[in-house]
């Protein structure tokens, strides 16, 4: 970078620098006058709970999207024309209807009926578990998708070459195919799970005690808008700011193995 470069870098991040501090310190005088924060800090245990819960739907719909997403990349290949077209027909009904209806129609209709008893008479709750079920299979089949795109992607010459050495299947898979196309999807991963933490707020319509619901009822019952926007924002922030980094972490690492 020469001299000039590094003058218009330097220019361009102090004028930038300048314009945000100018429009933090003017939104927080005008938010500063008619903010009572006292109302959030009244409600900070409700409000911390739910974060820990989105915390944990998100780990754990994370963890069931990519099972998922493995099972239906998987069953598109199959050499069976019939878990080939069902697998293909399931993955077209859930990415074409809104996650919202999934999650209405999945717990009343479906799983509720049959798995909310026997889940409550061992103490657990139906509707979280359900609630990451559905929020895993949805999302996973976005996931399977991407898979399906990166492993495609990768030439014939190369399963050729993998069968001619003598790798399994697994093998094939785990030391060829999958390190050269997870290089690929990468970014469109760290996009589907910024995702998946940000629809985790959906599971609220069940009756789910996340952030997004207790922050609305935090809400409701103090009269407070901003003070409970603002932690509801810069809440979802911490969670899917870590899942951008990695993302581009990742994919800096990648591209100089490469």
């Amino acid at each position: 970078m020469n001299r000039r470069q590094l003058f218009a870098n330097v220019l361009v991040a102090m004028i930038l620098a300048v314009v945000f501090a100018w429009l933090c310190t003017s939104l927080f005088a005008v938010l500063g006058k008619q903010a009572d924060w006292s109302k959030t800090w009244e409600y900070r245990e409700a409000l911390w709970n739910g974060w820990l819960v989105t915390l944990g739907i998100s780990f754990a719909a994370l963890i069931g999207s990519i099972f998922f997403g493995l099972l239906f990349m998987l069953g598109q290949r199959s050499h069976l024309v019939f878990v080939r077209c069902t697998c293909r027909a399931f993955l077209e009904f859930v990415r074409d209807t809104p996650l919202l209806v999934h999650l209405l129609f999945g717990y009343f209709v479906i799983f509720a009926p049959l798995l909310a008893r026997p889940l409550g008479e061992h103490g657990l709750d139906d509707k979280l578990i359900i609630g990451v079920l559905l929020l895993s299979v949805f999302e996973g089949a976005y996931l399977g998708e991407i898979l399906r795109g990166g492993v495609e992607s990768i030439p014939r010459t190369q399963w050729e070459s993998a069968r001619a050495v003598g790798f399994s299947p697994f093998q094939v898979y785990r030391y060829v195919i999958f390190p050269q196309a997870l290089r690929r999807v990468l970014p469109a991963m760290a996009g589907l799970f910024v995702s998946l933490i940000k629809d985790s707020s959906l599971l609220s319509v069940i009756g789910v005690a996340e952030y997004f619901y207790n922050t609305r009822n935090v809400i409701s019952r103090s009269y407070a808008g901003l003070e409970g926007y603002i932690p509801l924002a810069v809440g979802y922030l911490i969670l899917t700011l870590p899942v951008a980094w990695l993302s581009h972490w990742l994919e800096k690492r990648f591209r100089h193995e490469t």
